[in-house]
């Protein structure tokens, strides 16, 4: 009799620290889920504007640059990590030349505008890319000649090519901000002043920021991690 009560103290004593844990692992509670939203998605149409700095140099030494600003449009189409897509923009500008070196003449280009395919790379909010198409410039110039002395204008819209990267990152689900360079080259068509007559290579350099608004965007998706 001894022995059985023996034994039965010692299989409860072995069984309560068991039970006590058991007890402490069923008394915690779960952790708390935490949620984390999704990388920004850029498949969409957006819309958007941007302002920045110019500055252009004509193979015959003259040089243009000043600000710009204007809009721009595209469509976006993401697989996995790449983005594919399509932008047009255009930038009224406030670029001009004025100088005097034997006659007084002027040159301003008044609008550039391009059409450009791009192919970025996304990783978190931010998207890196570069971008590829053709530029159009209208430009306008005024020189000063003597003999009688009057004032000769010429000007045109000539189309050229067009280069740049950019970085962009989105702030909100729909909002998103980007710096850009884009290197533009045109071959202006011939210009005539006076009696003389002469072809003009014209590079551009610009540096913009701007904003864009994504429309219909998909909706973000919260993903639940413990």
């Amino acid at each position: 009799m001894y022995r059985v009560v023996s034994v039965s103290v010692g299989l409860v004593a072995l069984a309560l620290p068991a039970a006590a844990a058991d007890v402490r692992v069923r008394n915690t509670p779960a952790p708390a889920a935490v949620f984390v939203a999704p990388p920004t998605n850029w498949s969409g149409f957006y819309l958007g504007g941007h302002i920045g700095w110019g500055n252009s140099s004509f193979d015959d030494n003259g040089s243009v640059d000043g600000f710009l600003g204007g809009l721009q449009a595209g469509y976006n189409y993401q697989i996995n990590q790449l983005v594919f897509g399509a932008e047009g923009e255009i930038s009224w500008t406030g670029m001009g030349q004025n100088a005097a070196v034997g006659v007084v003449n002027s040159t301003d280009i008044d609008f550039i505008a391009t059409l450009t395919g791009r192919l970025g790379y996304a990783f978190g909010n931010a998207l890196v890319y570069g971008k590829l198409g053709i530029a159009f410039l209208d430009w306008s110039s005024n020189v000063a000649v003597s003999g009688p002395t009057r004032v000769v204008s010429t000007g045109n819209t000539d189309t050229g090519w067009v280069i740049g990267a950019g970085l962009e990152y989105a702030f909100t689900p729909n909002w998103s901000a980007k710096i850009e360079y884009n290197f533009m080259s045109f071959e202006l068509d011939r210009t005539a002043f006076a009696n003389s007559t002469f072809d003009r290579d014209l590079d551009v350099h610009v540096f913009k920021v701007g904003v864009n608004y994504r429309f219909g965007w998909p909706a973000t998706t919260a993903v639940r991690r413990y």
